[in-house]
């Protein structure tokens, strides 16, 4: 399957003086790859600034691919994980809570996994 992860308030919180990784992403993609999954991180804030994200964090290894939000993308997702429902509702996948604020008690990504473990995709 193609796994898209949205950038702001699902991979990581950011404001002037924090851009702090959610607990569990590592672990999540690490779990997605080992499975045989393709991992794609994207974001409507552009193509660039998932570059620096995901450089960031040290999430290189286990993504394959990044891209600005945009519908006509390709590979298509087959299963997001993003903070807007009406994303969710429209590509399939799962909808976690903003991550506003750094929280290290965060399952929101352990519920992610969760959710395409009842599908039968892990």
């Amino acid at each position: 399957m193609n796994i898209f992860f949205d950038v702001d308030q699902t991979l990581v919180h950011i404001d002037q003086h924090t851009n702090a990784l959610r607990p569990g992403a590592r672990e999540a993609m690490q779990r997605l790859k080992a499975a045989g999954h393709r991992v794609y991180v994207w974001s409507a804030a552009g193509l660039a600034h998932v570059e620096r994200v995901v450089h960031l964090h040290g999430l290189s290894e286990w993504v394959d691919g990044m891209f600005d939000k945009d519908p006509r993308v390709e590979p298509r997702p087959d299963f997001i994980i993003d903070d807007d429902w009406f994303l969710v509702e429209k590509y399939g996948g799962h909808c976690v809570r903003q991550y506003r604020s750094v929280d290290p008690e965060d399952r929101e990504l352990e519920a992610a996994l969760q959710r395409l473990a009842e599908l039968g995709h892990l």
